[in-house]
């Protein structure tokens, strides 16, 4: 194929991948990825500093069905990046390869950007990583537990949220455990007690 097919078959696939229509964008992400594997990879990457929304959501799909190979990219964008969107967008990344490809466990590298990201005190990326947490079930469990007691209410309240979610019996013990702690912050033992139904 010549160079000009070339670039117009990647334009042409290109343009499907920003179609509106869920088939077409589908289609366009599996012939891309199968022959435009790399520079496909690269502008998603790109995409991440994107301004419009739809754009980036459609880049952060893509991304995630690359599966654990993205993580090489994003890690090292995630840590020199000064933009809380873009290490949202890596946050984001990272729960569609754990739900895409059923990952129980991260591996050391992600493990570390993860601990980066759990003493953020962004907004947009406590909620990013309290829900990749969530993904991660027992081994993200003890993480959200620790964060229950943070002085940071908005961490403290999505950790029990996402604990709420997990529903099984280390965590029913641990919420009874921070009922009787005088220390927690009232409205942490509301969302409990809530819970519980009491």
């Amino acid at each position: 194929m010549s160079n000009d097919k070339y670039f117009k078959k990647y334009i042409e696939l290109y343009e499907d991948f920003l179609h509106p229509n869920p088939n077409i964008n589908s289609k366009a992400i599996f012939l891309l990825k199968k022959e435009f594997r790399v520079q496909f990879m690269n502008q998603l990457l790109t995409n991440l500093e994107e301004e419009d929304l739809l754009i980036r959501r459609k880049s952060i799909l893509a991304l995630g069905e690359y599966g654990e190979e993205i993580f090489k990219q994003i890690l090292p964008l995630y840590i020199n990046s000064h933009s809380t969107i873009v290490k949202v967008s890596c946050l984001k990344i990272i729960i569609k390869v754990i739900v895409n490809f059923n990952l129980k466990q991260l591996n050391q590298d992600v493990m570390k950007v993860l601990d980066e990201a759990i003493n953020d005190s962004s907004p947009e990326i406590i909620l990013s990583v309290t829900s990749l947490l969530r993904q991660l079930g027992i081994n993200g469990r003890d993480a959200l537990m620790k964060n229950c007691r943070d002085a940071d209410l908005l961490r403290a309240k999505a950790s029990v949220s996402a604990l709420i979610e997990m529903k099984d019996e280390t965590v029913t013990d641990f919420f009874d455990q921070l009922l009787n702690d005088k220390s927690i912050d009232p409205m942490i033992r509301k969302d409990i007690l809530r819970d519980k139904n009491i």
